[in-house]
């Protein structure tokens, strides 16, 4: 055999001896993570988002929720006039004059304020608009106490406990890793909220979907990281 057959056999047999221990690596990495990890990419920030609405139907006289402003539980946003209130809630003014409860209650529901302290992430309202009950005005979260909420696969769900560590990297945030503590685990599937019908129920054919189950993860110390909710979000799950 001549010497340049010699080292082709050589580097082939060392190339296959690199291939196959990359390959075997490869396959303990996977191994590895499959047991001792759940992870998700289909996850983002949220928080508890509080709708700032009134009981009674009226004309709002004042109306100052501008958006980003911080603002306390119990500031005032806003007011209704006491005219547009007896004059567009029918027989309220009856009740008024009769009951001085009542007529407390209609003053002091008169002034809008904010539910909890947080900041202003949506306005809706203007000054002289009409606004009914369930009208959102305004809506307010605390910034500072946001979580992040992971859609995890059903067939991998069962791995998943309340109190397990929670790796967490944010898209808005790079070069950071959060820490974070799964709190609840959902106890249905997300599909089950979806607005959308389900179409292949209709037409008698079936095409089975991944379900997915939404898991709260609470977010470990992040002050001075501008997380904001909404953001994309991965988590890895320590679940051995």
């Amino acid at each position: 055999m001549s010497g340049n057959n010699i080292v082709r056999v050589i580097i082939i047999q060392i190339v296959t001896i690199v291939v196959l221990a990359a390959l075997l690596f490869g396959g303990y990495i996977y191994y590895t993570n499959s047991i001792n990890y759940v992870t998700s990419q289909d996850a983002q920030v949220t928080g508890t988002i509080i709708p700032v609405t009134v009981p009674y139907a009226g004309r709002l006289s004042s109306w100052n929720a501008a958006v980003n402003s911080t603002v306390n539980a119990g500031d005032v946003l806003g007011a209704q006039t006491n005219s547009s209130v007896l004059a567009m809630n029918a027989g309220l003014s009856t009740l008024v004059h009769s009951k001085k409860s009542l007529a407390n209650k209609v003053t002091a529901a008169e002034t809008i304020t904010s539910p909890i302290t947080g900041t202003v992430i949506q306005d809706n309202a203007n000054v002289g608009q009409i606004v009914q009950p369930g009208q959102i005005l305004a809506q307010v979260v605390n910034l500072n106490n946001l979580y992040v909420t992971a859609n995890v696969p059903e067939t991998e769900i069962r791995h998943v406990v309340v109190g397990q560590n929670v790796d967490i990297t944010i898209d808005g945030v790079p070069n950071n890793t959060f820490k974070g503590t799964v709190e609840r685990i959902g106890d249905t599937t997300q599909s089950m909220f979806s607005v959308m019908p389900n179409v292949t129920m209709a037409s008698g054919s079936y095409t089975k979907v991944m379900q997915r189950i939404p898991v709260e993860i609470s977010l470990g110390s992040y002050s001075g990281k501008p997380l904001l909710p909404g953001m994309n979000a991965v988590v890895t799950i320590h679940v051995n």
